[in-house]
């Protein structure tokens, strides 16, 4: 289930707030998947999972891993089977950037009870980027919408670029950077029109023009 559904700036002072103050009231575990970049989570988390090492492991879990590879989570879910989920898990400006979210959150579900996840908003992945030269972020993969408690991926595609269509959506304003959500026990993501970028040039314009709502 997801809830609490929040465009942002990106802060993530309430969500450490919140951690610390479970913490603050007993045992209460977090691990964070595709954490090691900035190392903002670092004083919040028991376990990272990363691809990458994070600079500094002293005193946390490193479980190195290629999220999309179902065959790197050995070691994390033998862990999890010894020792049961996690109560918590951050996923923060990660599912943009892999081949395979839909898979990611299904792994998340089965280390975690419950967490929060974080990617660009739409408008801003829509929008020019500081130097004008494409919309949006380059290194991502994805645009996602939050539409009824369901998360949807659309892939970004070359159209995307060079179709004023996108202008009435794309937002710069830094409140409308971020989008969060909070879920419990499940999380609804799929692909749009059910990973099928077809079967003509009207059906793909049509899935995507389902952005502005």
């Amino acid at each position: 289930m997801i809830y609490n559904v929040l465009l942002s700036n990106g802060s993530r002072v309430n969500l450490l707030e919140y951690i610390k103050t479970k913490k603050a009231k007993g045992k209460f575990t977090v691990i964070d998947i595709g954490g090691s970049i900035n190392g903002w989570s670092k004083d919040v988390v028991d376990a990272i999972v990363d691809i990458h090492t994070p600079m500094d492991t002293s005193n946390i879990m490193f479980f190195r891993c290629d999220i999309t590879n179902h065959t790197d989570y050995t070691e994390l879910m033998d862990y999890v089977t010894a020792n049961g989920k996690f109560d918590f898990c951050i996923c923060s400006h990660t599912l943009e950037d892999i081949m395979n979210p839909v898979f990611v959150c299904d792994q998340i579900c089965k280390v975690a009870q419950e967490g929060y996840i974080a990617f660009p908003s739409k408008y801003r992945e829509l929008a020019p980027n500081i130097e004008g030269a494409w919309r949006g972020y380059i290194h991502h993969r994805w645009i996602f919408d939050v539409k009824y408690n369901c998360v949807i991926g659309y892939p970004k595609i070359s159209m995307i670029e060079c179709n004023t269509f996108f202008d009435k959506i794309a937002d710069s304003d830094l409140h409308k950077a971020d989008i969060s959500f909070y879920w419990k026990h499940h999380i609804e993501m799929s692909y749009v029109n059910n990973n099928y970028l077809g079967p003509n040039r009207d059906a793909v314009c049509g899935y995507y023009r389902n952005l502005k709502d």
